[in-house]
């Protein structure tokens, strides 16, 4: 079941036989570096990808919440699992915020610089604003990740605060567009 596509990527449900692909990404330093530190173990990896195999959250049962999740990422071309996208339900103090969602991309290593990013986050804002009536999307990105923030800078997103710690991370927002003043 595709749920989105876009000039060279399909969005979908994850498979069992995107296993290796996924893994392959947990256990890479490169890929890990800015989500979160060191590349998982084989048996992590497997666990999350698990839970990946889930259906939507099921706090609320309805169209939208079982849509906003991290779908499969594939190359139209040929059917390569390349990462997993999308925009997900924005939590704060373990509540979901409604009307607003979380976009995230994560590629493996190999289809990094080929617009792949910027392609499937043009794709979730115009799913999440159009298809999902979302008010606001956001998202989170650690400083030294350079091409993300370039990425996030083409897709028109607005830096709201940067947070100074250990590592420091850029606050981003995206309105829906009839919102912006």
């Amino acid at each position: 079941m595709i749920i989105l596509e876009s000039e060279r990527l399909l969005f979908r449900p994850h498979e069992p036989g995107d296993i290796e692909a996924y893994c392959a990404m947990e256990q890479d330093p490169e890929v890990r570096r800015y989500v979160g530190g060191a590349p998982r173990t084989r048996e992590a990896a497997e666990a999350r990808f698990q839970g990946a195999l889930q259906p939507g959250p099921d706090r609320v049962s309805d169209r939208v919440s079982n849509r906003l999740r991290m779908w499969a990422t594939v190359l139209k071309a040929d059917g390569s699992y390349i990462g997993r996208c999308g925009v997900y339900t924005h939590i704060q103090h373990e509540t979901p915020i409604p009307g607003e969602g979380v976009l995230g991309f994560y590629l493996a290593r190999p289809y990094w610089g080929q617009g792949f990013a910027t392609e499937a986050g043009f794709a979730f804002i115009r799913f999440g604003f159009a298809e999902l009536g979302l008010q606001k999307i956001v998202t989170t990105v650690q400083a030294e990740n350079r091409a993300s923030l370039r990425v996030l800078e083409k897709l028109g997103f607005n830096l709201i605060r940067i947070e100074q710690g250990p590592r420091t991370f850029h606050h981003f927002t995206l309105l829906r567009p009839e919102n912006q003043t």
